[in-house]
């Protein structure tokens, strides 16, 4: 009888991970991804790891994903996509095209600031995904409305991006470091430079406080240089309406 129990458990056990193999999905893995990346870091975003986390044999994961860069990829369209989404019913025409960038703008940084491991990764990414390109043409679209030529609404829509993830996979990645990390670059600005002789280093002694208050709160920092460059937007199209009258 034991021996004949022996030999049904491996069916069983066999029926389960085909089981489990059939119902694999794509998306199953990519939430899968972003659970364990989010909570572990991108270094744990192995096949081997996720195949432990969806219950299956890591042999299942290569049959929806090459390698990891196509899962990041697949990552990073995720995070377009939820970016886009919190912004779909926001009508530039309704709102301005100086508000409605900035609310896009802002849903990036969040939506990736979200998930700060896998920013890390995502940042840098390109996908021309559907997603993607669809995002890139409306940007562009926008901007050209507001004034500009349609290839200069693309060097402002590179700048937009690159100025919004730049600054957003830097704070996700001080987001990662150890607490003991992040303090002792706190106490730089409170400290250290707070006790810098001030016959030699008036203007940063006279900055100290705020340069200070900014330190620990990059999303001030994100809006103090948006609004710069935002600024500059609109100074274009003030010059290119003026040369046009």
């Amino acid at each position: 009888m034991k021996a004949s129990a022996a030999t049904s458990q491996p069916a069983s056990g066999a029926a389960g991970g085909r089981r489990r193999r059939a119902t694999l999905s794509r998306e199953a893995i990519i939430e899968a991804a972003l659970s364990v990346g989010s909570s572990e870091g991108g270094s744990a975003l192995t096949f081997s790891r996720l195949g432990k986390e969806l219950g299956a044999d890591p042999t299942a994961v290569y049959r929806h994903f090459r390698d990891k860069d196509e899962l990041v990829l697949a990552l990073t369209n995720r995070m377009v996509e939820e970016s886009v989404k919190r912004v779909e019913g926001v009508d530039p025409a309704r709102v301005g095209w100086r508000e409605w960038l900035r609310r896009v703008a802002s849903s990036v940084r969040a939506v990736y600031l979200e998930r700060p491991a896998v920013a890390v990764l995502a940042a840098t990414r390109t996908t021309a995904t559907p997603a993607e390109t669809a995002s890139v043409e409306r940007l562009i679209a926008v901007l050209h409305h507001a004034g500009l030529g349609v290839v200069e609404a693309a060097e402002i829509y590179r700048g937009l991006l690159d100025l919004t993830l730049g600054m957003t996979q830097a704070t996700a990645a001080f987001a990662l470091l150890p607490a003991e990390v992040q303090e002792q670059d706190v106490k730089a600005w409170t400290v250290t430079y707070a006790m810098l002789p001030e016959s030699e280093f008036p203007h940063v002694r006279q900055s100290v406080p705020r340069l200070a208050e900014l330190n620990r709160d990059d999303d001030a920092v994100f809006e103090l240089v948006l609004d710069t460059f935002l600024d500059g937007v609109q100074a274009r199209i003030d010059r290119l309406g003026a040369a046009g009258r």
